[in-house]
């Protein structure tokens, strides 16, 4: 039997109904499956059969839908050829929704170009449709806070709630001045998300003992893609500055940069809260460009 990356998917009855209009009509599905070259163009060819069955009412602009998020897409369709493709505004749907190579989608055509949409991944299980306006950017940053800082936090509220037991005063003034940290580490945080990197990247943010720590803790996706077996990095900043250090794994899920993090820490007057941002420039040495939002911008 041959087998096809799309197609559609027949109707019941072998009687064939008119194509004029949708009243008394159930709706009609067609498939895709995700291909590297779907990827690569940035488009989604619609099957050639549906084309011909329903292509006179589709208009230049298809809406798109999902289960259960309430949200649309509006896509500009190509035509070309007698062919059809799901153009303008594809590759948003598809980032929205971290559609791979090898995902499975299902359409079903309703009426006056819309699409209801079903996205099954690579182990043939249906997605959890979330989006939200970050969705495409965290895509590409891991946005990240380290172990390390996470027991800083904790430690930080013992400190707090130590000093609010003692003097009233001295509490204040601590409190006041970690609000101030915090609001800082905010604007940084946002600053950074504006970055929008095109290469792979994650984003730190630098823990309240930065400076006793040596090592910098690198997300597990991040490093299982593109750092295992390559022991050895370069932080390169925007004046072309380089300072090598060495990639560290102490288990399947902790991998750090380590020896000359210190020095790049010092030499770039890291404190608690800034945030970096590291975009993979060059793989062979590996080369990350580093982005620093200090919490004082």
């Amino acid at each position: 039997m041959h087998c096809s990356t799309d197609g559609v998917v027949p109707n019941r009855s072998f009687e064939r109904r008119p194509s004029s209009s949708m009243a008394g009509r159930r709706p009609s599905h067609f498939f895709k499956i995700i291909l590297p070259s779907t990827m690569d163009d940035k488009k989604l060819r619609i099957p050639a059969k549906f084309v011909r069955e329903f292509g006179d009412e589709l208009s230049d602009v298809a809406t798109l839908t999902v289960p259960n998020n309430g949200h649309f897409w509006q896509v500009g369709l190509e035509k070309a050829n007698k062919e059809i493709w799901f153009q303008n505004g594809w590759q948003d749907f598809m980032e929205s929704h971290s559609i791979l190579y090898g995902y499975f989608l299902v359409f079903r055509y309703e009426e006056s170009s819309k699409f209801h949409v079903l996205v099954f991944d690579n182990t043939a299980t249906e997605i959890q449709y979330t989006w939200s306006k970050k969705r495409k950017l965290e895509d590409k940053v891991d946005i990240m806070e380290s172990d390390d800082a996470k027991r800083s936090s904790r430690r930080d509220k013992l400190k707090e709630n130590e000093m609010s037991n003692s003097d009233e005063f001295s509490g204040g003034k601590h409190e006041e001045n970690r609000a101030m940290v915090s609001r800082g580490r905010e604007r940084a945080v946002q600053a950074a998300k504006m970055l929008k990197p095109t290469s792979p990247s994650f984003m730190s943010i630098l823990p309240c003992h930065i400076r006793e720590q040596r090592r910098l803790y690198v997300p597990v996706r991040f490093a299982k893609k593109h750092l295992i077996g390559r022991p050895f990095v370069s932080l390169q900043t925007c004046d072309g500055k380089q300072w090598h250090a060495r990639c560290s794994h102490f288990s399947r899920s902790s991998y750090y940069i380590t020896n000359g993090w210190e020095e790049f820490r010092r030499d770039n007057n890291l404190e608690e809260g800034d945030v970096c941002v590291f975009e993979l420039i060059k793989m062979n040495p590996v080369v990350l460009y580093v982005s620093i939002f200090h919490v004082s911008v």
